[in-house]
């Protein structure tokens, strides 16, 4: 239709508009859009793009690139455990960014990889939303995702509404659904001393140690940060699922996808579509500068950087986890080396 509309304009041609008209028209339902919102694969910028005509994409200014983030869609199946079929020296993590009311909980998991030489292979293999649920109920979610993965640590925003959550995380809480008790959290570290402080002192029976790490974000760390999941973004070293409609299609090429109800494939597919709006939240933010630090704001409010704040929470404690194992490989170099 569009090469015949060059070609004989007064036969054809291409209107864009919104779902609106073929509702109207009777060839949509009218509960549509709420059917639509109701699935669990629902993306509002995918159904803006397809739905209302609305262009969205890399911003100007945008800090990161579409074609980068695609170049690394590269995972063909999320994880929802710990996988035994890894690197001996591979390990997971979560990233947390924190919400209550009006605002989700995100949680990135990440398996790392670490490799013989250079920064180890981050690995994106499943993401998580808590919708408004209390501090309470998000703490027992994120300690039994914790050991589903045997997570290494979880990176914690520790600012504001943070605060919340990791005090109910470092007690002992009974899981409502199996009667199973939940470890204590304890600190591993974490940003600043401040962070630190009012953990310190802290003791329990049976402590999960090490499981916390408190990020209390500040220009330069965030500014720390945004350089570290740019240059790892743009170097190969982040993996992640690929796109949800690729990953449809490949389900439905198998028996297995054929046979699943709709509710089951909508549950299969979210950690691919919770990718997809992670893309779409990283495309929207721009740079700003206040003197050497980078500021990354949203050049649309109405798309949240919720998802990439959990992103860049567990990649930044990859980043200091690395670095301090730089400093003492290089300690252990200096003290063999002997002069005359």
């Amino acid at each position: 239709m569009l090469i015949n509309s060059i070609t004989n304009p007064e036969q054809y041609m291409i209107m864009g508009g919104t779902f609106e008209t073929p509702v109207k028209e009777g060839l949509l339902e009218e509960d549509f859009v709420d059917k639509l919102r109701l699935e669990g694969t629902f993306n509002d910028s995918s159904f803006d793009r397809e739905y209302c005509s609305k262009w969205s994409g890399d911003a100007e200014n945008a800090y990161f690139s579409s074609e980068k983030f695609d170049r690394h869609r590269q995972l063909l199946q999320p994880e929802d455990k710990y996988s035994g079929h890894s690197s001996r020296t591979a390990y997971y993590l979560l990233g947390i960014d924190v919400g209550r009311i009006g605002c989700t909980t995100e949680i990135c998991v990440f398996k790392v990889t670490p490799q013989p030489q250079g920064a180890s292979i981050k690995s994106l293999v499943n993401l998580y939303t808590m919708e408004a649920e209390d501090f309470e109920a998000q703490s027992i979610f994120i300690k039994k995702k914790f050991f589903d993965y045997k997570c290494r640590v979880a990176a914690v925003d520790a600012n504001g509404l943070g605060v919340g959550l990791i005090d109910f995380m470092t007690k002992v809480q009974i899981d409502p659904e199996t009667g199973d008790e939940l470890p204590a959290f304890g600190i591993e570290g974490g940003t600043t001393e401040d962070a630190l402080e009012p953990y310190k002192k802290l003791k329990a029976e049976n402590m999960q140690k090490d499981a916390l790490f408190l990020i209390k974000a500040s220009a330069p760390i965030n500014t720390e940060a945004h350089v570290y999941v740019q240059t790892q973004l743009t170097s190969g070293k982040i993996k992640m699922l690929i796109d949800e409609r690729e990953a449809s299609t490949r389900l439905m090429s198998t028996k297995a996808g054929q046979n699943m109800t709709p509710e089951e494939r909508n549950d299969y597919l979210r950690p691919f579509v919770q990718t997809s709006i992670l893309k779409d939240q990283m495309l929207n933010l721009i740079e700003e500068n206040e003197g050497v630090n980078i500021i990354l704001k949203q050049n649309n409010r109405s798309i949240k950087k919720d998802k990439f704040s959990a992103f860049e929470y567990g990649l930044y404690y990859v980043k200091q986890d690395e670095e301090k194992k730089r400093k003492r490989k290089s300690k252990s170099i200096a003290d063999m080396m002997f002069f005359s």
